[in-house]
């Protein structure tokens, strides 16, 4: 079983990866930007290869390099950031729109021909999706990529750089949650594959908060996971195991266009956002994106 990973070397995707390489039949390649200095927990078990999720150069070659030695059985897209400051991709696009939403679309796209029969499409998503969850971060207001992409381009922008870059984020879950959606629907010639997204729950502690400044980083990593409490609180190690289970457990095959959440240390299947749900919204994103990546749709 050949799994390829995007976020596997810390936090929530390290802990789904150290789950998959204790199955022997499970071949994991994984994308990082020092494939050289991956965490030694995953050793020999896995391929390390590079990926700047930055730049969709770097992703068309770890695409090609990722299908050299034949088809796949999963695909797992968990790679993220949130930043608070302004900053751009290698292509010139809002860097947290570019990594967390069209450098995953454009994997997805590349790999989708090589996935085998029974194959599975996994991308981390979030909860802050959702305007109606209750997460403290700010819902995003639209899915229109052109001006996720460039933020310049909208009227309605946040003028502040840290609410600006915290909608970023949400904004860049609902994109991954609503290709997930669309790709199942234009996926029809393929009834046999999974098409999944998963939201892993407030995982505080995690190296999310990086860009947030060296006391609030501080506060996240260290205070949140003592004082935080909630049906959608998480650890890093139960929400990568259910990344990993998600991927090669045969519980959650046949799954098209689904949204895992956890609740309570367990995944549920749970209704996506208004917004998520609609279907002309997701067309026009994929579309979209694909100009964007520099793809047909």
């Amino acid at each position: 079983m050949r799994i390829v990973m995007t976020g596997a070397t810390s936090g929530i995707g390290l802990e789904a990866a150290q789950a998959l390489i204790a199955h022997p039949q499970i071949s994991l390649i994984i994308g990082a930007r020092r494939p050289d200095a991956i965490p030694a927990t995953l050793g020999s078990s896995a391929t390390a290869l590079p990926l700047d999720l930055d730049d969709l150069t770097s992703v068309e070659r770890f695409a090609e390099a990722a299908v050299a030695d034949g088809p796949l059985d999963a695909l797992i897209g968990n790679a993220g950031i949130q930043i608070v400051s302004p900053q751009r991709s290698a292509q010139g696009y809002e860097r947290c729109f570019a990594v967390n939403h069209l450098a995953h679309y454009l994997l997805v796209r590349r790999l989708l021909p090589h996935m085998a029969a029974g194959g599975r499409i996994i991308l981390t998503s979030s909860g802050t999706h959702d305007p109606v969850q209750s997460t403290g971060m700010p819902a995003p207001r639209h899915a229109d990529a052109e001006k996720l992409a460039f933020p310049d381009r909208d009227p309605d922008r946040d003028r502040q750089a840290g609410l600006a870059g915290r909608r970023a984020y949400s904004s860049s879950k609902l994109c991954n949650l609503m290709t997930i959606r669309e790709l199942a629907r234009r996926c029809e010639n393929r009834p046999d594959l999974s098409f999944l997204a998963f939201d892993p729950g407030f995982v505080p502690g995690t190296g999310l908060a990086r860009d947030y400044g060296r006391v609030v980083g501080w506060l996240f990593r260290h205070i949140l996971p003592v004082v935080v409490r909630g049906n959608n609180v998480s650890t890093a190690n139960i929400s990568g195991q259910a990344l990993a289970a998600l991927a090669g457990d045969p519980a959650y095959a046949g799954g098209r266009g689904l949204y895992w959440s956890m609740e309570r240390l367990q995944p549920i299947v749970r209704t996506p956002s208004v917004l998520a749900c609609d279907e002309t919204a997701c067309a026009a994103l994929w579309d979209a994106s694909a100009g964007l990546a520099g793809m047909l749709p």
